[in-house]
């Protein structure tokens, strides 16, 4: 049932092109940043400052997440 379905995709057409690859990690990167800031936020509201290795992490876990997470939603979604 599975490999029936595989082999009906069109390969070819899922392939990315440059433009939407870098529309990809671009709206992932800016995902990743806006959430790094509000946990950054959330953090220094609740702890009286904030710790810069704590925002680091964040920064590079959620620009990772929003990449691998909202980088295909956004490079496939304009497709017709």
């Amino acid at each position: 049932m599975i490999a029936a379905a595989l082999h009906q995709v069109d390969w070819p057409a899922l392939r990315l092109s440059g433009a939407e690859c870098r529309k990809a990690c671009l709206a992932g990167s800016a995902w990743g940043a806006m959430l790094a800031a509000g946990l950054a936020a959330m953090s220094a509201w609740q702890c009286g400052g904030v710790c810069l290795p704590e925002v680091a992490v964040n920064l590079g876990l959620s620009v990772a997440a929003g990449i691998l997470g909202i980088g295909p939603v956004v490079a496939y979604g304009g497709r017709r």
